[in-house]
């Protein structure tokens, strides 16, 4: 058993607790959160943090494989530039250099205070490092298809890689890419295979333009690579992946960077169970550009927070997407956007009974977060975060995860 104290503790569910003491059982369960804490008493084993004690974090999409790629993208280009470079590159490296540079990735998100990740992998070169790590991977294996005469190889590519990743213990699903790189058919042929989705949506504004009115620089891009885009329907680039998702278990639409209200109310319309995952520094990264964000909160939206790429972002941290949205958002409590970067996370990824928020029974991680504004209880640009619990029994596998 331990106990753990802080000047605060921040559970998530409830608001937060001041001089709080956690207790945690040998396997990393939340025994009980107990307050207020008075004078340090050694006698007791209690040990006590300057900062807050918070839950775990959930990175709700990431892509590791891309890691050995940081800093080669230039910033600003667009999506359609982004992906230009990403393509040109991602293969330009020796396999051993791409490993090291997720190897490193993965010890840095777990040394940060991340417990789970939803990464999306196109294939299995990481596997073997998620499969030996304390962070828990669920793995959305992507598949794109414009060319109809390459769906049925994508997708028993794809499930080969389900097999090989299951053999390791991992968790893993299929998902489509995104509107623009996948045909009707690839949508239909991986509902038919996969409960839970990832699909990057609405990154750019070219995305919505290519499908209301069929031009554009991402079209212009799938042109010049002698693919045929979707011809154009009048309508945002969310209705196509939303007639195929109605039986999707769970779907996280990743980015969102040019939803509106309008589109919203589709998708809520359409599916039940949606997360609306955030990633605000890649965004700024590759559009400059942030997601509507007091809009998805006035609807009321599920929101996770991933980091997407070291390809376009600084860090893998979810402690700096929070310091962004600090910056550009000062009205939103930190108590909001914690739940995003914890239990909203764990929801998208449907983990929520054991990750997420310091309630009893759980067995969510903790993470010191130092250098706080303890008076407002807000971040600042010195605030640190840090795994403080070694060992922990958050790790879910096979049929227990998505």
């Amino acid at each position: 058993m331990r106990k753990i104290a802080a000047h605060y503790v921040l559970p998530v569910s409830r608001p937060p607790v001041r001089n709080g003491i956690l207790t945690l059982g040998d396997d990393g369960e939340v025994l009980n959160l107990s307050a207020p804490y008075g004078e340090l008493q050694e006698s007791e084993g209690v040990e006590f943090y300057s900062g807050a004690l918070a839950p775990g974090f959930v990175n709700a999409h990431c892509h590791l494989e891309l890691s050995h790629l940081r800093g080669v993208a230039p910033q600003r280009t667009g999506l359609a530039g982004f992906i230009s470079c990403v393509a040109a590159h991602r293969d330009a490296f020796p396999g051993e250099q791409a490993l090291r540079a997720a190897s490193l990735a993965d010890a840095q998100l777990h040394a940060g205070g991340t417990v789970a990740v939803g990464d999306v992998s196109n294939r299995g070169l990481t596997f073997e490092v998620k499969a030996h790590s304390p962070v828990f991977y669920h793995t959305f294996i992507e598949r794109l298809g414009l060319r109809r005469e390459d769906i049925e190889h994508g997708v028993r590519s794809a499930l080969l890689l389900a097999e090989e990743a299951a053999k390791l213990g991992l968790s893993a699903s299929l998902t489509p890419h995104a509107p623009y790189s996948t045909l009707p058919e690839m949508y239909a042929a991986l509902a038919a295979q996969s409960g839970s989705w990832s699909v990057h949506n609405q990154e750019s504004r070219e995305e919505n333009l290519l499908f209301e009115e069929g031009r554009g620089a991402l079209r212009d891009l799938l042109t010049a690579i002698g693919l045929t885009p979707a011809p154009p329907t009048g309508k945002s680039s969310i209705y196509h992946t939303l007639q195929h998702a109605a039986g999707v278990q769970r779907l996280l639409l990743v980015h969102n960077t040019f939803t509106s209200p309008d589109d919203y109310d589709a998708a809520a319309a359409c599916c039940k169970n949606i997360s609306w995952v955030l990633c605000p520094s890649s965004n700024l990264y590759i559009e400059h550009a942030l997601p509507p964000l007091q809009m998805l909160r006035a609807k009321g939206a599920s929101i996770a927070l991933g980091t997407d790429s070291l390809a376009s972002n600084a860090s893998l941290n979810l402690l700096d997407e929070l310091k962004l949205l600090a910056e550009r958002f000062p009205d939103i409590p930190l108590s909001e956007t914690l739940r995003w970067a914890t239990l909203g996370g764990a929801a998208a990824l449907g983990l929520e009974r054991t990750l997420g928020s310091l309630d009893k029974g759980k067995r969510p991680g903790v993470v010191l977060l130092s250098n706080l504004d303890l008076d407002k209880l807000k971040l600042t640009p010195e605030t640190k975060s840090r795994l403080l619990t070694k060992k922990n029994a958050y790790i879910c596998r096979g049929k227990e995860a998505i």
